[in-house]
């Protein structure tokens, strides 16, 4: 879906010359995908990503998706992050969300950072318009 919604958004937008330029795609009815390297400037310790980019990342990918399959404008009401292990700058990340079910008025999603098929870390996140 094309539009004016994510353009100036620090995760996904077009103009942000110092965001991250995360390009989601629809994978199927209830699934977007991405795959993105961190950049050295958004470490936290050596080589180590900082949570808080990851974190935006895990949410940015849950409310494209979305916004990708319904057009949908949510906003973050609650997100809860995982961090299995840490994710090395400079490393290629593979990034998926999906719905699950709707929970009174919120939707609901999951997401995951996985690195050669493991996964790094995970988020669940409730959204509402």
């Amino acid at each position: 879906m094309a539009g004016k919604y994510h353009e100036n958004c620090f995760a996904c937008g077009r103009k942000f010359q110092n965001g991250l330029g995360l390009q989601f795609r629809l994978v199927n009815d209830n699934a977007v995908s991405a795959e993105y390297s961190i950049k050295d400037d958004y470490q936290g310790y050596d080589n180590i990503s900082h949570g808080g980019i990851i974190s935006t990342i895990l949410d940015s990918s849950m409310v494209n998706l979305f916004y990708l399959k319904d057009g949908l404008q949510l906003k973050t009401a609650k997100l809860t992050v995982k961090f299995r292990k840490p994710v090395p700058v400079g490393t290629k990340i593979s990034i998926k969300a999906f719905s699950e079910n709707d929970e009174r008025h919120f939707y609901k999603a999951r997401a995951l950072i996985s690195v050669d098929d493991f996964v790094y870390a995970e988020a669940e996140g409730y959204f509402r318009k």
